[in-house]
C-alpha cells in the first residue's frame, strides 16, 4: 500500500468526522474496563470515544498525521489515547495483550487481512472482543465509500470462518445508512462482528 493516507488525513478537516461510529457506539456497553486496541484507526474517532468511557486505548495506524489528529481530538475530549504508529503489513503481534480489539472500515490487501486477523487471535486475551464494521464485496454496486479494489472488500462467510472456534455475540450483513464525515456517506453493505474468544481458547 502506498500511504496517500498520510496525504488524505493531513488536512485541517476530519475527513471521517469526530463521532464514533454508531456500530461500535452501540456494542461498547458489553466492554469491562481494560485495553483496547483499535487498529487502522485514522483519526482516531472511535478510540478517543472509548477512552471517554474510561478504556486504556492504544490506536495503531500507518499515517502520521491520522495519529497527530487523534492526539488532537483526544486533547479536545479531554482524554488521553496512545497512539503508535505501525504498519500491519509487518507489525509484530504479542499474545494475550488485549481485552478488545476494535476495526472499523480498516481495509487491507487480502495476505495482509489474513495476517492481521491471526495476530488479532494471537493478541486478544480469553474472553476479548473482536469488533468490527466494514464493508462487504457488494459494497462496489453503492459507491457510499470503501475501496473501490474487490479484493480489499470482506467476503462475511470468510471471516466466519475465520473466528469459527470464537463466541459470535453478534454477526450482521446487510445495508445500512453511514453519514460520517465526507468519505462515508449514504447507504452501505457492511459486515458487522463481535466476536468472543473463549476462556479454553488457544
Amino acid at each position: 500500500m502506498t500511504n496517500t493516507w498520510h496525504e488524505r488525513f493531513s488536512g485541517e478537516e476530519y475527513i471521517y468526522g469526530k463521532e464514533p461510529n454508531e456500530f461500535i457506539a452501540g456494542a461498547a456497553h458489553i466492554l469491562q474496563q481494560g485495553k483496547v486496541l483499535c487498529i487502522a484507526e485514522g483519526e482516531g474517532r472511535n478510540a478517543v470515544y472509548l477512552a471517554s468511557l474510561g478504556h486504556d486505548v492504544t490506536t495503531w495506524d500507518y499515517a502520521q498525521a491520522g495519529l497527530d489528529k487523534t492526539e488532537r481530538l483526544a486533547n479536545e475530549k479531554g482524554v488521553s489515547v496512545q497512539t503508535e504508529l505501525r504498519d500491519l503489513a509487518d507489525v509484530e503481534w504479542e499474545a494475550e495483550q488485549w481485552d478488545a480489539i476494535v476495526h472499523v472500515f480498516g481495509h487491507l490487501p487480502k495476505d495482509v487481512m489474513d495476517r492481521t486477523i491471526k495476530g488479532i487471535q494471537k493478541s486478544l486475551k480469553r474472553g476479548g472482543y473482536y469488533i468490527s464494521e466494514l464493508y462487504t464485496k457488494e459494497q462496489l454496486c453503492y459507491q457510499t465509500g470503501g475501496p473501490k479494489d474487490e479484493t480489499m472488500l470482506v467476503e462475511p462467510v470468510e471471516l466466519l470462518n475465520q473466528f469459527n472456534n470464537y463466541f459470535t455475540k453478534h454477526f450482521f450483513v446487510g445495508e445500512l445508512n453511514r453519514e460520517e464525515g465526507q468519505l462515508h456517506t449514504g447507504i452501505a453493505h457492511v459486515v458487522q462482528c463481535i466476536f468472543q474468544k473463549r476462556e479454553e481458547d488457544n
